[in-house]
């Protein structure tokens, strides 16, 4: 017997209420509460305190905005929303924007304005905010910024080599498609750097790169991602990022139309 298909707009509502009961949801109508940047070099990153322990660490805890360095600080908080991708995953310019189902349109309301929050409480004194987190598209559609890197320079004093794999493992350099096949000689000029698959699944499967337009592009998803700043001082401004720790695909993208000629 096979199992029943479960509608999209069911299976949207199903992880919006899951996500809803969780303190990292964006999309509630909530002033953000217990979190803190924390320095981290040059930069801070975003982190969560739950409630029980709020009282003993927001005496060690650095304010928003001074520039001290901290000696031991949480993990990177992350943040949870369910969004429409338009495209991107890897590059800093990759948007994502409200999904077009309307039991979630007054969440994604809320998810804009508590990331403005969040990052409106770690300013630089004096800078203005650089190259923008929030963007709109041509039809005035607001979107934010999110990205996932997929190669990483290592650190040989830190990092282990990466294990050994089939040659035909379709995540190896070998193996990952590219536009130009031309560029294949550049992409394996990074076989020393560490290879970062990004974090999608769909019906609990990881996509595998030849995969990743095809999958990504258009779906909707339940998105995890951190949050980062960046003083750029020789710019005198602000920089805000979001990276993707984890995409589950709730809504895969329609197929592509064929034009017939």
């Amino acid at each position: 017997m096979s199992t029943p298909t479960v509608p999209s707009s069911s299976r949207v509502l199903n992880a919006c209420n899951r996500l809803r009961g969780t303190p990292l949801y964006l999309g509630k109508p909530f002033f953000p509460t217990n979190f803190y940047w924390l320095c981290d070099g040059h930069g801070h990153f975003l982190v969560y305190v739950p409630e029980m322990r709020s009282n003993s660490i927001t005496a060690s805890a650095p304010s928003l905005n001074d520039g001290e360095q901290c000696n031991s600080s949480p993990d990177p908080v992350a943040l949870s929303a369910i969004l429409k991708s338009d495209g991107g995953y890897h590059s800093s310019n990759a948007a994502w924007r409200a999904p077009g189902i309307e039991c979630v349109l007054s969440d994604f309301l809320h998810m804009l304005q508590n990331l403005q929050l969040l990052t409106n409480r770690c300013v630089t004194p004096g800078f203005s905010s650089g190259k923008s987190f929030f963007c709109t598209d041509h039809e005035g559609i607001s979107r934010f910024k999110l990205h996932h890197k997929i190669f990483e320079a290592v650190n040989p004093n830190l990092d282990s080599k990466e294990p050994d794999v089939p040659p035909a493992d379709p995540f190896t350099y070998e193996q990952w498609p590219l536009t130009k096949q031309n560029k294949r000689g550049k992409l394996l000029a990074l076989k020393n750097s560490r290879h970062l698959p990004v974090p999608a699944y769909v019906m609990g499967h990881l996509i595998t790169p030849t995969a990743y337009r095809r999958c990504l592009q258009g779906a909707i998803a339940e998105i995890h991602f951190t949050l980062s700043h960046w003083a750029i001082a020789a710019a005198e401004h602000d920089a805000y990022g979001g990276h993707i720790v984890f995409i589950h695909i709730l809504v895969p993208p329609p197929p592509a139309s064929v034009v017939e000629k």
